[in-house]
């Protein structure tokens, strides 16, 4: 994930009310409008609600926050209790209870963040606040259709979040794929090739127990010492495009046990030289990076949890027309799929393939049923200048999409 404040910029910029009764977020280039009433201060209009599935850091849910008015919501949500543990003290400020996720307790009351409202025959609660709210979760994001239903509204007595006023909708989530700045700074956890540490690479740290998966409890070493030559090969090549799939599987394989990224580090040094004639592409550090994706893809199931996430969490929470799906992808398995389910409905190319065929009048008209997002021009890659500052978005590449409920839809 990408926290730099250069590139911030591109992702989120402020934007004022317009003067046409909508409220404009920008995120991600693209704004999500939200109709309010022409009175801004008005303490009837719809709160905006937002999902920062990939809290990381919280670099994103930062940005977003201070451009978003009081009241507002903001649920940030990582399945790293150490990433969800820093992010709730950056932004402490901002959650009206106390952070459930830091052990001391503040010494300042949140009844200074809040004002009182005047009618005192609502049977909501009693007092909004005065800025907008973080809710922070610990949670997988492709189990948050499951989870923010039953979050308790946190100023409104007797509801919860999601509620018929909102039309139990959110109206926008944002997703910044892959391993967060704040995992790779950290040797322990094993992300980095370049810090020696245990070989983990499981985004939950080293409990599982909170995940549905059974796979979470393996490690990037077990897949390194257990699994044969021909899983290997398939997993570097399937999630890493590595063309040394099989030379660098044999060179893990002699290495045998690995404990360290360092271990895995020599072993891939054996095979793959420092700087290679081919270009940057085959030189070693490349090389690495690659390896090191792939075998983290499997340890955390990335690929199946992007497809749960794309498939059933975003359109269940984005129900509401025109809300907003923003996604940061970082390699072209990523891409692809982010690509499929925005322009298509669906990852599966085969289905695509099928929907198109026999849902065509005889005219090759589309007459199936509508499909739930409608792309918001082409993707967008860092600029150079944004590369300079922070090497880590030279691979990102943003796509915005918007939901589309209605039954008619063109081809």
């Amino acid at each position: 994930m990408l926290r730099n404040p250069d590139f911030e910029k591109t992702i989120v910029k402020k934007k004022k009310y317009n003067k046409n009764k909508k409220r404009q977020v920008n995120i991600g280039g693209e704004d999500i409008e939200i109709e309010t009433p022409s009175d801004s201060t008005s303490k009837e209009r719809q709160p905006l609600i937002l999902v920062d599935a990939t809290l990381g850091g919280g670099g994103h849910s930062t940005a977003l926050l201070e451009q978003m008015k009081p009241g507002d919501i903001l649920i940030g949500c990582d399945v790293d209790m150490d990433a969800l543990l820093t992010a709730s003290q950056r932004l402490e400020k901002y959650m009206v209870f106390q952070n459930p996720f830091t052990s001391s307790s503040s010494s300042s009351s949140n009844d200074d963040n809040v004002v009182e409202k005047k009618n005192s025959s609502s049977s909501k609660d009693d007092s909004i606040p005065s800025h907008p709210i973080f809710i922070p979760v610990q949670s997988n994001f492709r189990y948050l259709h499951e989870i923010i239903p039953d979050i308790p509204h946190p100023y409104i007595i007797g509801k919860n979040l999601l509620n018929s006023e909102n039309e139990f909708s959110v109206d926008g989530i944002l997703m910044d794929l892959g391993v967060s700045s704040h995992q790779i700074d950290s040797a322990d956890r094993g992300f980095a090739f370049l810090k020696d540490g245990p070989l983990d690479m499981r985004m939950s740290g080293t409990s599982s127990n909170s995940e549905k998966s059974s796979l979470m409890t393996l490690t990037a070493a077990d897949l390194c010492n257990e699994l044969d030559e021909r899983e290997l090969i398939r997993i570097l090549k399937t999630y890493g495009d590595e063309p040394r799939a099989r030379q660098i599987t044999q060179a893990i394989i002699q290495s045998r046990p690995l404990y360290t990224t360092n271990d895995l580090h020599m072993a891939v040094s054996k095979c793959t030289p420092e700087f290679a004639k081919k270009g940057r592409r085959m030189g070693r550090n490349a090389t690495l990076a690659r390896v090191f994706q792939a075998l983290r893809i499997v340890v955390n199931e990335e690929d199946k949890a992007l497809i749960q996430a794309l498939e059933e969490m975003s359109p269940t929470l984005l129900c509401k027309e025109k809300s907003r799906l923003v996604i940061l992808s970082y390699h072209s398995m990523e891409d692809r799929m982010v690509k499929r389910i925005m322009r298509d409905g669906t990852v599966d190319k085969q289905k695509r393939v099928a929907r198109d065929y026999y849902d065509r009048d005889m005219y090759g008209n589309y007459v199936g049923e509508a499909r739930p997002w409608v792309p918001l021009g082409k993707k967008r890659k860092a600029t150079p200048e944004e590369i300079e500052a922070n090497t880590r978005a030279r691979s990102a590449t943003l796509r915005v999409a918007e939901r589309v409920t209605s039954s008619s839809s063109s081809d």
